[in-house]
């Protein structure tokens, strides 16, 4: 195992809570002290508090007194001291402080153990939902939360990682009595450390024990990338101290998780900042798509790439013929709307042109657009992948999941649905005039979804080509048909749409409330994601528009919340270059899945629909976490080419990565980690060009 050794050789003086008498009383009730461990309740459970401290090779448990003061505890055993206070804040909510001086390097770890939780599911958000769909995924892809399998090093029965790769610092249990969590801060100062601070950790073990580390750890193994798992990793300290808090919340939902969710956000908030306004930055976007992303060889735009240092000048890789996703109608729908606040846009391939070759491509055999169309990459680069002509079902993503090849795909299907139809919205709203094409083509995939849709209102995952046929059902790409519904019923008046839609809500939307939302996007294996709630939200904002149901504004609240559990509240500290030391700010910005740990673009699409709920439920926190993304998106447009050393202005990569998960890409000079790609990734400047376009079309609407 990879130690960091930190030492000390003094304590520092601590602040500790200071407590009035009420608050002593009520620290007395709340804290039984027993056999060196605390106990707290919790709907009449108890839950087991205590401390261990990191030896050679194990983990030593600390027997904790009672301190001076109520509220106050300590332990010491072996050369390791630990002080630790707490303060009630009611509502379910205790404060701490903890203190560690040790003679010899160490780690700390604040564990509660539940004994009567009753089918107790684990959050970590961004990291760990649960089990991580144990049963479903693929062996060795990334963490699951299970008995230890021969030949699957991925299944482990305890998984403890950086706190700063969760998008908020705090571990739980969710069960029928409850929600249990502890927070920690995710940086500790320390002054004789060259950074100036270590970094704290958050664990989860079977079957009903979480909590923090003081001095992080990668355990059993550090998570990379899918299937790249390397060495466990630690940091030991002699001194160091933390903040953070418990929570013990009653109820039986699990949204109760995101109670301390909002509680850590409004603690931690601190939103980007950035010199472009919304407006320069759309310009640049588009900009950059006229002028370095359109590829004369391909005829289409692209993904490009290059290597820092030494060769600066993107090449494009591979064509974005995919008809949604990462592709498709992604670009074209903020392409449309830009050309309303920006006139005159010279784009080499219109908006138009990619939503007709689009929806030329639907077949009467298997009812469903071909999943790309146009020159594709088939396969995985430098495996075998390779640039395949003309309209196909297989795309990029067949080499990572092969059991989609020559199938049709909900993700890329629904989503190019949707894109269809909200552009022919658009523009119908601006000139009067219908895009029956685009119409017919999405209206024709939404017929097929209907009648194809099981009762419980699933759509399904992977269809067949050759007949109307679902071949697998499982996961949750299948959402995107429920957004296009709303989209195809103002198309056409038919309410069959509106019903279809409806339903799905019910089926996804389940998902959605148990935090178990897997199985969007195609490299992932079933993965725990983000992306598919994108889908949901967008669903149930048109559905609440269109019909005004009290119970869609609920979906959107829920879909809304289930995102935040992936989108950072609080300012990261990378710990490689180039985003190390840099203004970059991961607040407001989203990670993608339990599969993929970084930071991407795609939660921006769903920023108009933040704004709406804000606006019709009147919760400002709504509008703070959409203000946050977009102030995210406009602080990482400006790493360009300063910061990241390659490209410009109005260019973006896919992947920005806040701690140590995804540090897959190298420079090429010294064959040292980078926290980016040295990318030009399509999709995720359309992302943001659909964002701020929204964005600065209303504004100038209400102008």
């Amino acid at each position: 195992m990879r130690q960091v050794i930190l030492r000390n050789n003094d304590m520092h003086s601590c602040d500790f809570f200071h407590l009035s008498k009420e608050e002593s009383h009520r620290m007395k009730d709340l804290i039984q002290l027993k056999d060196g461990n605390l106990e707290f309740s919790l709907d009449n459970q108890r839950l087991h508090f205590g401390t261990k401290y990191r030896e050679t090779n194990g983990w030593a448990k600390l027997d904790l007194k009672a301190g001076q003061e109520t509220g106050q505890f300590c332990a010491e055993k072996k050369g390791v001291s630990v002080q630790l206070t707490f303060s009630d804040r009611k509502d379910g909510k205790i404060d701490y402080e903890v203190n560690l001086k040790a003679e010899h390097p160490t780690r700390l770890r604040l564990e509660l153990i539940w004994p009567d939780a009753q089918e107790p599911f684990h959050l970590i958000p961004a990291c760990l939902f649960g089990d991580n769909n144990h049963s479903m995924v693929r062996s060795n892809e990334f963490p699951t939360l299970h008995d230890g399998e021969e030949n699957n090093i991925a299944a482990a029965p305890l998984w403890e990682f950086r706190a700063d790769r969760a998008s908020h610092p705090v571990a739980m249990i969710c069960c029928d009595q409850g929600v249990a969590a502890l927070s920690i801060n995710p940086y500790s100062d320390c002054s004789e450390v060259p950074e100036g601070f270590v970094r704290n950790g958050l664990f989860a073990a079977l079957p009903a024990t979480f909590g923090v580390s003081l001095g992080y750890g990668n355990d059993p193994l550090t998570y990379v990338n899918k299937t790249l798992f390397t060495p466990a990793t630690e940091q030991r300290l002699c001194m160091a101290s933390a903040k953070g808090r418990l929570y013990l919340l009653e109820g039986s939902e699990r949204s109760l998780a995101h109670e301390v969710i909002r509680d850590l956000y409004t603690e931690s908030r601190k939103k980007p900042i950035h010199e472009k306004t919304p407006r320069e930055a759309l310009e640049a976007l588009a900009n950059a798509f006229i002028e370095v992303n359109w590829s004369e060889e391909f005829q289409n735009y692209t993904n490009m790439h290059c290597r820092v240092p030494t060769d600066r000048k993107l090449q494009a890789w591979r064509p974005v013929s995919e008809i949604g996703w990462s592709g498709g109608g992604v670009l074209a729908y903020p392409f449309a709307v830009a050309n309303a606040v920006l006139e005159g846009l010279p784009w080499p391939k219109p908006a138009e042109k990619i939503l007709d070759e689009i929806a030329a491509t639907w077949s009467e055999t298997s009812g469903f657009l071909s999943d790309v169309a146009g020159a594709s990459l088939v396969g995985v680069p430098g495996q075998g992948g390779r640039i395949v002509e003309g309209g196909q079902l297989n795309g990029w993503w067949s080499g990572f999941m092969p059991h989609t090849m020559d199938r049709h795909c909900a993700y890329t299907n629904g989503n190019a649905a949707y894109y269809l139809l909200k552009t022919a919205r658009f523009l119908k709203r601006r000139d009067g005039q219908s895009r029956t094409v685009w119409e017919k083509a999405a209206c024709a995939v939404c017929d097929t979804v209907i009648e194809l849709q099981r009762e419980d209102g699933a759509f399904g995952y992977l269809f067949s080509a050759e007949k109307r046929e679902v071949v697998d059902w499982d996961g949750f790409a299948g959402c995107w048909f429920a957004a296009a519904m709303p989209l195809a019923y103002q198309a056409s008046g038919d309410e069959r749409y509106l019903e279809s839609g409806g339903k799905a809500m019910k089926f996804y939307g389940k998902a959605v409330r148990e935090l178990n939302c897997y199985g969007t996007p195609m490299d992932t294996w079933k993965s725990i994601d983000q992306e598919g709630v994108l889908a949901f939200i967008q669903a149930a904002q048109l559905l609440h528009e269109v019909t005004g149901e009290e119970g869609f504004l609920k979906d959107l609240r829920a879909g809304a919340d289930y995102e935040f559990l992936w989108r950072y509240a609080y300012k990261a500290r990378p710990e490689f270059s180039p985003l190390k030391d840099s203004k970059w700010n991961s607040c407001g910005g989203s990670v993608t899945s339990v599969s993929n740990p970084h930071i991407h673009p795609m939660g921006l699409v769903i920023t108009s629909a933040l704004r709406y709920l804000a606006e019709k439920t009147g919760d400002g926190y709504y509008q703070d976490r959409a203000d946050d993304g977009v102030a995210w998106a406009l602080n990482t447009l400006e790493l360009y080419p300063e910061v990241t050393g390659y490209g410009r202005y109005g260019l973006l990569s896919e992947r920005f990565c806040p701690s140590d998960g995804l540090v897959i890409e190298t420079y090429e000079d010294s064959g040292e980690a980078a926290s980016t790609w040295w990318s030009y990734n399509a999709w995720g400047a359309a992302n943001i060009m659909e964002a701020l376009s929204e964005l600065v079309l209303a504004e100038k609407t209400e102008s």
